[in-house]
């Protein structure tokens, strides 16, 4: 082992570095009075949400499948304006849905869009339209009674439904089990969601595996990838000869899930404040999760000097902007409790850009085929997490070897000051597979 990695590892906190933020007297500040009262409340309004949710959809149960045309019209709803990863795979999924029928000889996909303003919250039953013989729901389940809502019952009375559902934990919500009553059949993304639904799924409900299929929207990135590198550089005030890492994260309702207090520890570890080695931490918080920004600021300020190589960001990012990021990074950084998929860590690896991640969920099935997928080796342990998102708290998940992410990305940012490289030019040892990016069946609307 060289210095440095000993360095490493003397630097590194315990594994779990949220650990101190749960403990007196930090954690008072997470526990103030409306949080307190929110727990209180949770169980009772999760049951009523359960209940409302239910009787919303009760009306929209799935007719046999005997029952449902052969052919005819296709529909998919979902949220296709959102900027959320459960937005981007929904794009994805409808570009598929194009092509796949496209190449069928069939018409073309209608689609509705959950936050469309333009659309009536309640269409005229009598409302035109001929009847749907295949309905997609690209959306999470506890948004189908307002994704129902946006059809006339009529066009739906028939038609065979697909759902594509991602459960990110080993057990599936309780709050999801009504819509097993709404589809015909579920698509998930990876084997570790379809275990979660398989283990609550009743029997004879066709649960079928359909990775996501990312895609390049036309003209986002340049040839150069150099001058690309220098452009994002100069956007976000990075030295131009800096290793630029980038972690994104919405942890607007569960950061313990997406761990950031993970990233900015192993950093610190590998790199403590340089200022040529900069992790840019993308996060979107809510005001009930804001304290993690506080929580941040202090171990940056502690772990990394003080000094900007640890940038927390909030801005929202166009698409093309944030694939642009994706793709000038010299590491993408995912120290993660837990995915069901994990599509920024499959778009920065079918970009070229090296993925540092915990191996363990569903990012374990397909970026091993990738030769930038760097996996970080971790420890199972029990759930926490004191916003008590998740309703099944019975559960464990990974807690990432941070001493081992840093040994990693010391070694990343040393390839890249030794002129090898960092994967950016190796593409040709990129899978190419269909729907990766940049090639593939479709596009990013």
């Amino acid at each position: 082992m060289t210095a440095g990695r000993h360095a490493a590892r003397a630097m590194a906190v315990a594994d779990d570095p949220e650990a101190r933020f749960r403990r007196l007297p930090a954690a008072l500040r997470r526990w103030t009075p409306s949080a307190l009262w929110r727990r209180l409340r949770l169980a009772r309004r999760r049951g009523r949400w359960m209940a409302e949710n239910a009787a919303a959809c009760a009306p929209y149960a799935k007719p046999a499948a005997a029952d449902c045309p052969a052919a005819g019209p296709i529909l998919a709803i979902g949220d296709f304006s959102g900027d959320n990863g459960i937005s981007r795979a929904a794009l994805y999924e409808h570009a598929r849905l194009e092509a796949e029928a496209r190449a069928a000889g069939l018409g073309p996909v209608e689609r509705l869009d959950l936050t469309d303003p333009a659309l009536p919250r309640h269409p005229d039953p009598r409302a035109d339209g001929a009847p749907v013989a295949r309905l997609y729901l690209l959306s999470a389940p506890d948004t189908y009674a307002r994704a129902l809502a946006l059809v006339p019952p009529a066009r739906i009375a028939r038609a065979r439904r697909t759902g594509l559902w991602v459960w990110e934990t080993p057990v599936l919500g309780r709050d999801w089990h009504f819509a097993f009553d709404v589809v015909h059949e579920i698509w998930t993304p990876s084997a570790y969601s379809r275990q979660a639904i398989a283990d609550a799924a009743p029997p004879g409900l066709e649960i079928a595996l359909r990775p996501h299929a990312p895609q390049l929207p036309a003209g986002t990135l340049p040839p150069d990838r150099g001058a690309l590198r220098a452009a994002i550089r100069a956007r976000w005030g990075v030295p131009e000869d800096a290793f630029l890492g980038l972690a994104v994260m919405d942890i607007r309702s569960c950061p313990a899930r997406k761990n950031p207090w993970a990233h900015v520890a192993a950093w610190a570890a590998a790199f403590g404040g340089r200022a040529d080695r900069v992790l840019i931490l993308k996060l979107r918080l809510s005001k009930r999760t804001a304290i993690v920004r506080r929580e941040l600021e202090e171990m940056i300020a502690a772990g990394a000097g003080g000094s900007p190589s640890i940038r927390l960001v909030e801005e929202f990012l166009p698409e093309a902007e944030m694939t642009a990021l994706q793709a000038g990074a010299d590491v993408y950084l995912s120290l993660h409790r837990a995915e069901g998929y994990g599509l920024n860590i499959h778009e920065c690896l079918a970009l070229g850009t090296p993925v540092v991640a915990t191996d363990w969920s569903a990012n374990a099935e397909y970026a091993p085929a990738y030769a930038g997928y760097h996996p970080v080796p971790y420890r199972l342990v029990p759930h926490r997490d004191w916003t008590g998102h998740y309703p099944d708290r019975d559960f464990v998940w990974a807690e990432a070897d941070i001493a081992a992410a840093a040994e990693t990305l010391q070694d990343l940012a040393a390839q890249k000051e030794a002129g090898k490289g960092a994967g950016k030019e190796a593409r040709e040892d990129t899978p190419r597979r269909a729907g990766d990016l940049p090639g593939g069946d479709g596009k990013a609307a």
